[in-house]
C-alpha cells in the first residue's frame, strides 16, 4: 500500500513538473542562463582552484603526517577551506562511522563564502561571520565528540598523474553541482511574489542562488543576517544531494546527521546574535 501511495505520488509530481515545464518554458530558459552565468563568473573561479589545491594536498600525504606525528586532525582546516562536498569525499576514504564527523565538518568553500558575504555586507562582517560558523562547529565537535577519522598514507609519486585525476574529478564535480543549480533554480520559487518566504525557501534549497539573491534584495540588515546564518548552516538541499552522491556506499545515520545540524543552527544563531549586540 505504501509503495502504491509513493508511486502515485511521484508520478503525480512528474506530471505536474511536466505541465510545468510547458507553461513556463521561456522562464526556465532564463533561470538556465541565470545559472550558467553563476556557475561560470562565481562557482567555477572559487571552487575549481580550491578542490586541485585541497587534493594535490591530501595526496601530497601531508595530512597523514600532520595527524600521525602531531596528532592534529587536518579534516578540520581541510574543510573550512574546501567545504561541502569535499569533505564527504574525504570522510568516504576513512574506516569510522562519519555521522558526528560529517554533522561538524559542514562548510561551504571558504574563498566562495568569503566573496559572497562581502557582496551582501562588509569584508568585516564576513570575517565575522566565517569565524562565528567555525566557532559554532567547534563548539558542536565539544558537544558530540565525534570519533577522529584514520588518514591513510597514499603511495602515489607521479604528481603529473595526481593533478590529472584531480582536474577529470573534479571537472565531473562541478558539472554536477551546475546540474543541481539548474534544476533548483528552474523550480518555480521566483513566481513567488512574497519577498520573505521566496528568500526562506533560497535559503534552505540552494546556497549560491540563495546568496546571490541576498546581495540584490533590499530587506533590514538582521533579517539578511538570519537568512544567510541559515543558508550556511544548511549549505542548501543541492549540496546535500552531492554529498549523499559521494557518500552512497557509505553508512550515515541521516536522523541524528540532520539534529547534530539543527544545534549547529541554533548555536550559530545564537553566537552572532549576542555577537552583534556586542559590537
Amino acid at each position: 500500500m505504501k509503495n502504491n501511495i509513493k508511486e502515485v505520488t511521484l508520478f503525480t509530481i512528474i506530471i505536474l513538473y511536466f505541465i510545468y515545464c510547458l507553461k513556463y518554458n521561456f522562464y526556465i530558459k532564463e533561470q538556465v542562463i541565470y545559472s550558467l552565468d553563476i556557475w561560470i563568473t562565481k562557482i567555477i573561479p572559487s571552487l575549481f582552484p580550491t578542490f586541485i589545491i585541497i587534493d594535490l594536498i591530501y595526496n601530497s600525504n601531508i595530512p597523514y603526517y600532520i595527524t600521525k606525528y602531531l596528532h592534529i586532525n587536518c579534516l578540520y582546516i581541510l574543510s573550512i577551506i574546501s567545504g561541502s562536498p569535499s569533505n564527504a569525499y574525504i570522510l568516504s576514504k576513512s574506516k569510522i562511522n562519519i555521522t558526528k564527523q560529517l554533522s561538524v565538518t559542514k562548510y561551504t568553500s571558504l574563498i566562495f563564502t568569503y566573496n559572497y558575504l562581502k557582496l551582501i555586507f562588509n569584508t568585516k562582517l564576513a570575517i565575522i561571520i566565517i569565524i562565528l560558523n567555525i566557532l559554532s562547529n567547534i563548539i558542536l565537535t565539544l558537544i558530540i565528540k565525534p570519533e577522529n577519522s584514520e588518514i591513510t598514507k597514499i603511495n602515489n609519486n607521479n604528481i603529473f598523474n595526481t593533478i590529472i585525476n584531480s582536474i577529470n574529478k573534479n571537472i565531473k564535480t562541478l558539472i554536477t553541482i551546475l546540474g543541481t543549480i539548474i534544476f533548483f533554480n528552474t523550480l518555480p520559487i521566483n513566481l513567488i511574489s512574497n519577498t520573505y518566504l521566496k528568500t526562506f525557501l533560497f535559503s534552505i534549497l540552494e546556497i549560491t542562488t540563495s546568496l546571490n539573491h541576498l546581495s540584490t534584495i533590499n530587506i533590514p540588515l538582521n533579517l539578511k543576517l538570519f537568512f544567510t546564518i541559515i543558508s550556511l548552516s544548511t549549505c542548501g538541499l543541492c549540496i546535500e544531494s552531492q554529498i549523499k552522491s559521494i557518500i552512497n556506499d557509505t553508512y550515515l545515520n541521516y536522523n541524528k546527521y540532520l539534529y547534530y545540524r539543527l544545534l549547529h543552527l541554533i548555536i550559530f544563531l545564537t553566537i552572532t546574535l549576542i555577537t552583534i549586540n556586542l559590537l
